[in-house]
């Protein structure tokens, strides 16, 4: 059988290239999964410095921090499904001291026990990335002792 050149590439040529192919997505594919999960984090990390100078700012302003009467409000089901605007999850930010409260990058968030919550007395907070970081890294300046390897966090002083 005489294959026609005018046609293209032979099968054994498209074989080639389809492996090379192959061969590239096999490297491409890890390296790009986790530059995804190093920008999620990177976001993550953003969400927290972003929240903690407003709730300084608010705390300058007011005298106290947004009180959530020591109970958790968050975006996930377990912590009361708050949302992002005046009536959120940190009640009396949005929009003097942020225009919208922090969302998990990862559209898959918030679950109902993971995304972001805060909660505090007045006098104190807590506010916490729970279950969704995807690194958990040594001297990470979020670390929290309560959830170790699965919350970043920040909170008063």
């Amino acid at each position: 059988m005489k294959l026609n050149r005018k046609a293209g590439f032979t099968i054994i040529e498209m074989l080639i290239v389809v492996t090379i192919l192959a061969m590239l997505a096999g490297i491409l594919i890890p390296v790009l999964e986790d530059a995804a999960k190093s920008a999620r984090d990177a976001r993550r990390s953003a969400d927290l410095k972003v929240c903690q100078s407003a709730l300084e700012s608010y705390h300058r302003v007011v005298g106290t921090y947004p009180d959530t009467g020591d109970e958790w409000f968050g975006d996930m089901s377990d912590n009361g499904s708050y949302g992002y605007d005046a009536a959120g999850y940190i009640p009396g930010m949005v929009p003097d001291y942020l225009p919208a409260l922090a969302k998990d990058p990862d559209s898959q968030y918030p679950t109902a026990s993971a995304g972001y919550m805060y909660r505090s007395d007045a006098t104190d907070y807590k506010f916490v990335v729970n279950g969704t970081p995807e690194s958990y890294p040594a001297g990470n300046p979020f670390y929290d002792p309560q959830r170790a390897t699965t919350a970043w966090q920040i909170s008063s002083p």
